[in-house]
C-alpha cells in the first residue's frame, strides 16, 4: 500500500518492517538500540510530526512505537486517532478521509474494505501492546474496537483479504489474552423459529474455543436467540445465495471471450479457450494488486500447463486466479479449458476482477455454455466502485 501513500511513500513500509523486526526481536537478538532499529525509529519519530499524516499511517505508527515501548508517542497518536474515529452502533472504527457514506438498506450488512479492516486492527494491536498491562479504561475502548472488528469477520474466520485477516486475527488474539478469566462461568445460547425448532448450544471453558453451528431449517423465515448464563458469546448467521450480475459502471474494464468465436466443428464443443482482456478505468492512476478470478463451466477444467504459461496464478478443479501486480493498461491473457464430464444444461460461469484491497472495486464478465459443450462468450460488467482510493 506504499505507492497509495500521497506523502512520504516509503513510511508505511518502514513501520511495517520497524514492527515486524521488534515483534521477534528476542529470536533475532535484536532491540531498539540496534543502529539500524534506532535510525528508524528516529525517521518515524520525525515522520509523527507531519501535521497531514493518513490515519493508516497514524495507525501503523502508533503500533511500531508501542512495540518500541515509547508510550508518550503511542499515546499521542492514540488521541489524535481518537478523534477521527467513528463511533456507530456500539463500536469503533476507522476509515478513509472523503469515504462515501455507507449505504443504509434494511436487513443488509456492510462489509468495509480491506485497509479500514486493517487499520482499525492496528489500533486495537497499539492500545492493548503496553507496559505494565491496559488499563481498564483501555480494555473498555479496546472491547468497542473488538467488537466491530468482529462483526467484519466473514463466516469462514476470515477477512476481505490475506493481509487484513493476519492483522485482524493477531487484534483479536492479542485482545481475547488481555480479556481472558480462569473462571467455571457457562452460557446456553438458545435458537428457535417460529415452528418447533430449537436448538440449544452450551458454551463454557471446555469448548469456549469450539465453533458450534447449525443449518436453519426454512429461509427465509424469523429466527429468535436467547442467551442465559454467564459470560460472553459471538453469535453469527450466513446467507448464502447467488444473483445474476448487472450491468453498471465498474473501475474494471472486462472482456471475456473464448476461441474460437463460434463452435465451428465437434472439436470446439471439447477444448477450446477462454481469452481475458482487463483494464482500469477507476480514479487513480493505476490499480492495486488485482486478481481475476475464472470460474469454470460444469464439466470442464483447466489445462494446467497452459495457465502455467502466465505469471502468478493458482489453480483449483473449478477455479483459474490470476495475479496481477497493477493494472494501469489493458492487459490480455488466455489458457485452454478441456470438458471432462458431458454436462447438459450449462449454465454462464462467472469472471470477476476485483481489487485485492478493495474488494467493492470489481467487474464482471461471464462464458456461457450450451449442451453441446459452450457457446460464445458473453461480456458485459457489473457493480459499481463505490470506494476511493486506498491507501
Amino acid at each position: 500500500k506504499a505507492n497509495e501513500i500521497k506523502s512520504f511513500p516509503s513510511r508505511p513500509l518502514i513501520k511495517l518492517v520497524i514492527a515486524s523486526i521488534l515483534h521477534h526481536s528476542v529470536s533475532l537478538s535484536l532491540s531498539t538500540q540496534h543502529s539500524v532499529v534506532r535510525n528508524a525509529l528516529f525517521c518515524l519519530e520525525t515522520a509523527a510530526n507531519e501535521k497531514e499524516n493518513h490515519v493508516y499511517t497514524k495507525a501503523l505508527m502508533a503500533y511500531a512505537f508501542a512495540l518500541a515501548g515509547k508510550e508518550d508517542k503511542r499515546k499521542a497518536l492514540l488521541g489524535s486517532l481518537e478523534k477521527e474515529a467513528v463511533k456507530k452502533d456500539g463500536s469503533v472504527h476507522w476509515q478513509r478521509p472523503g469515504k462515501e457514506p455507507e449505504v443504509d438498506l434494511p436487513y443488509y450488512h456492510y462489509r468495509a474494505p480491506s485497509a479500514e479492516v486493517e487499520m482499525t486492527a492496528y489500533v486495537l494491536l497499539a492500545h492493548l501492546t503496553t507496559q505494565p498491562a491496559p488499563s481498564q479504561e483501555e480494555l473498555s475502548f479496546a472491547s468497542l474496537i473488538a467488537k466491530w472488528i468482529s462483526s467484519q469477520q466473514n463466516p469462514n474466520g476470515g477477512f476481505s483479504s490475506t493481509q487484513d485477516t493476519v492483522v485482524a486475527l493477531q487484534a483479536l488474539s492479542l485482545y481475547g489474552a488481555a480479556t481472558y478469566a480462569k473462571s467455571g462461568a457457562a452460557s446456553t445460547v438458545t435458537l428457535r423459529s417460529g415452528g418447533d425448532f430449537q436448538q440449544d448450544f452450551q458454551v463454557d471453558p471446555t469448548n469456549r474455543l469450539l465453533l458450534q453451528r447449525v443449518a436453519l431449517p426454512q429461509v427465509p423465515g424469523e429466527y429468535s436467540t436467547e442467551v442465559s448464563g454467564e459470560g460472553c458469546v459471538y453469535v453469527q448467521t450466513s446467507l448464502r445465495y447467488n444473483v445474476q450480475p448487472t450491468q453498471e459502471d465498474a473501475p474494471f474494464m472486462l472482456r471475456v471471450y473464448t476461441i474460437p468465436e463460434t463452435c465451428a466443428d465437434s472439436k470446439a464443443h471439447k477444448v477450446f479457450d477462454i481469452g481475458v482482456n482487463v483494464s482500469y478505468t477507476g480514479e487513480r492512476n493505476g490499480s492495486n494488486m488485482v486478481i481475476v478470478d475464472v470460474k469454470m463451466l460444469s464439466g470442464f477444467i483447466p489445462v494446467k500447463s497452459s495457465v502455467r504459461k502466465i505469471q502468478r496464478t493458482e489453480v483449483s478443479t473449478n477455479h483459474v486466479l490470476l495475479y496481477i501486480e497493477r493494472v494501469s493498461e489493458t492487459l490480455g491473457f488466455s489458457f485452454t479449458v478441456e470438458r471432462d464430464v458431458p454436462v447438459r444444461g450449462l449454465k454462464p460461469a462467472q469472471v470477476k476482477v476485483y481489487d485485492y484491497y478493495e474488494t467493492g472495486e470489481r467487474g464482471a464478465g461471464g462464458v456461457r455454455g450450451s449442451e453441446g459443450g459452450r457457446g460464445d462468450a458473453l461480456p458485459f460488467l457489473f457493480t459499481k466502485a463505490v470506494m476511493q482510493c486506498c491507501s
